[in-house]
């Protein structure tokens, strides 16, 4: 299954040099920088989908506003029907947690599925945490434990990361800060858990190398964003990873030195 991200949200600011001479340059930022007024201008009038997105997570996090789970829900509905897929993934999470609305599972699941597909990255990490996990821990509703689904939205989540990253590190785009931290928290957790996936041989092929792949991409990954040079939530998990594989080669040769007597 090919995702693509269907919409990362971004205001256009147009600076027009004063002298004349140069060429207008069109530089992005985060929504979260418009005033609240604004916002809601945008919202009602041109039903714009970046500000209703914005909106809706002001309001069920208490971002500058008084929490309020149903002005939220209203403003998060209106954008996830326009394929904002992280309002989507906020809906699936008020029929999970039954704020605003009742409680729901499989509202929570039917929302989740198609945030995931549509690009969320936070929606395919809980997809992964379900297909692990089972009914049991959703009072019987969802997906039944598949480690191999597990395993796939793992991928599908390294990759959307990726592509969010891309797109709020470009030259022309300013005060990501925030979402980039979150980001970075983010490929971090998804590495770590691929690791997991091929050490342990869920859902895929028991692979320690391959694990170990892993932990030292997403090493490079945050040393590159980050400058830093030691990483010390990867450092210690690929010391573990070598000691691992350390034991499986000594392992493997006294096997085969035992078969040759």
């Amino acid at each position: 299954m090919e995702l693509k991200i269907s919409y990362l949200p971004a205001v256009v600011v147009t600076f027009v040099p004063k002298d004349g001479d140069g060429r207008p340059v069109n530089v992005f930022r985060p929504y979260d920088a418009i005033p609240l007024k604004e916002l809601e201008e945008h919202a009602e009038e041109q039903n714009d989908r970046g500000s209703l997105q914005e909106l809706g997570e002001r309001y069920y996090f208490g971002l500058g506003v008084p929490q309020d789970y149903k002005r939220a829900y209203g403003y998060l509905l209106r954008a996830a029907e326009q394929d904002v897929q992280d309002a989507q993934f906020l809906i699936a999470e008020c029929y999970r947690c039954g704020h605003h609305v009742k409680q729901d599972f499989e509202q929570y699941f039917q929302w989740l599925d198609t945030a995931a597909k549509n690009g969320s990255w936070m929606a395919m990490l809980n997809l992964c945490a379900a297909y692990r996990e089972g009914r049991k821990a959703y009072g019987g509703v969802g997906p039944k434990i598949d480690h191999e689904q597990s395993y796939a939205w793992s991928l599908h989540a390294e990759k959307t990361i990726l592509g969010y990253w891309a797109f709020y590190t470009q030259p022309n785009y300013v005060d990501f800060h925030e979402k980039k931290k979150e980001l970075l928290r983010a490929y971090a957790r998804i590495t770590h858990q691929l690791a997991a996936h091929c050490a342990e041989g869920m859902g895929v092929n028991r692979d320690l190398n391959a694990a170990l792949g892993w932990l030292q991409k997403g090493k490079r990954f945050i040393a590159n964003a980050t400058g830093e040079i030691r990483v010390p939530m990867f450092d210690r998990s690929i010391e573990l990873m070598k000691g691992r594989i350390a034991k499986d080669q000594a392992k493997r040769q006294r096997k085969e030195s035992g078969g040759k007597k």
